[in-house]
């Protein structure tokens, strides 16, 4: 189970959240000398230092966001994104896991325009502390996952899901818009669609304090679990239209 829950300073349990990130010590190399094992480290400051700002919207990359504008989300909160968003817009935060899409990334030099977070083994690989961040307290999820995964560990309480699909189009298929294009392939297989859902409500039923809306104008039956649910209770589906009424400045 990823870590939620820390010990604050009274000794009462709170939400990771509530306490700020400042980095953690990540394996730089592992080496043998002599037979023993020996793992080098070293401490990773966290020099993002987020603080959260209105709503969080976290951009996934399905067909469904196609043709809504994305710069509409600026005035009323921050944006987090995954992989190659940064062709057609760039997100307050970006995330890759994925070793090509990272490198792609960093040639790109993706981390000079926003924050580029990625798992602790592309840090060390890329050898660029400055240019890509850890993931914080990173519970090893798919990208489009870790968008609202760290939303919540920057202490947002209100997260915004665009773009996130998971198995509308059919099984197997990539159900992305970047399909065919430079990195993507054709399909996905369906352990990857499980996967998803899966982590998506892990993090709903682990934070039962935050709200998450999904909007979609046409959500795949499933997802209306996610409103009738008793588990879920902090969730909901809304329609772009809706939507609409949350970008209007000063209703944060």
């Amino acid at each position: 189970m990823v870590q939620t829950f820390t010990v604050g300073k009274d000794n009462k349990i709170v939400p990771i959240e509530w306490q700020k990130y400042v980095g953690e010590t990540i394996i730089d190399r592992i080496v043998i000398r002599k037979g023993q094992r020996i793992e080098e480290k070293s401490f990773y400051e966290d020099k993002v230092k987020a603080e959260p700002r209105g709503n969080a919207y976290c951009i996934g990359n399905g067909p469904s966001r196609k043709g809504f504008d994305l710069n509409k989300l600026k005035a009323t909160g921050q944006t987090y994104g995954c992989n190659a968003l940064y062709r057609d817009f760039i997100p307050d935060f970006i995330f890759s896991v994925d070793a090509k899409m990272t490198a792609k990334m960093c040639l790109d030099e993706v981390g000079r325009k926003t924050i580029h977070y990625a798992p602790s083994l592309e840090v060390n690989r890329r050898h660029a502390k400055g240019m890509i961040h850890l993931i914080p307290n990173n519970p090893h999820w798919i990208s489009g996952s870790q968008s609202f995964w760290t939303a919540g560990v920057h202490g947002h309480k209100n997260i915004y899901l665009i773009g996130y699909d998971f198995r509308e189009y059919g099984k197997n298929q990539l159900n992305n818009i970047y399909q065919d294009t430079e990195i993507y392939g054709e399909r996905h297989n369906d352990t990857i669609f499980d996967g998803w859902l899966k982590q998506f409500r892990d993090m709903i039923k682990m934070r039962p304090y935050v709200n998450f809306t999904v909007v979609h104008d046409n959500p795949p039956e499933y997802l209306y679990h996610l409103q009738t649910g008793t588990d879920l209770g902090n969730s909901k589906l809304m329609t772009y239209k809706e939507f609409e009424t949350v970008l209007t400045p000063g209703k944060i």
